[in-house]
């Protein structure tokens, strides 16, 4: 079992290199909040646009409307993804560095006890 276990990981392993997405020397899929804001962009851009032109029939318009849109959307979340990525980040090494004082002091009044 433990090696059919070990066969799959390897398998996902060599997929997901198999599958890298290469932009400036840097695989894009492993670049937290990436994937996000992108789709949030393309999705507020395809909304924007579709709506503009629904209400003025301005194709030009429409689309200036979408660029626009699709490049605002997927820059601010961006930052407010990264922002709080970047604030989680800090918590959770503050929370190990807290946990780890712990388990010191712990064994510090093991010792002493004993």
């Amino acid at each position: 079992m433990e090696d059919v276990n070990n066969a799959i990981v390897q398998n996902l392993d060599e997929e997901d290199e198999s599958k890298a997405v290469m932009l400036f020397g840097r695989d894009i899929r492993k670049i937290p909040c990436f994937k996000h804001s992108m789709l949030f962009g393309i999705y507020s851009g395809l909304a924007a646009g579709l709506g503009t032109f629904m209400f003025t029939s301005r194709v030009k318009l429409s689309t200036n409307v979408a660029l626009g849109s699709y490049m605002g959307v997927t820059v601010v979340y961006w930052f407010y993804c990264r922002y709080n990525y970047t604030m989680e980040k800090h918590e959770m090494q503050n929370l190990q560095n807290i946990i780890r004082q712990k388990s010191i002091n712990a064994v510090k009044k093991d010792k002493e006890t004993v």
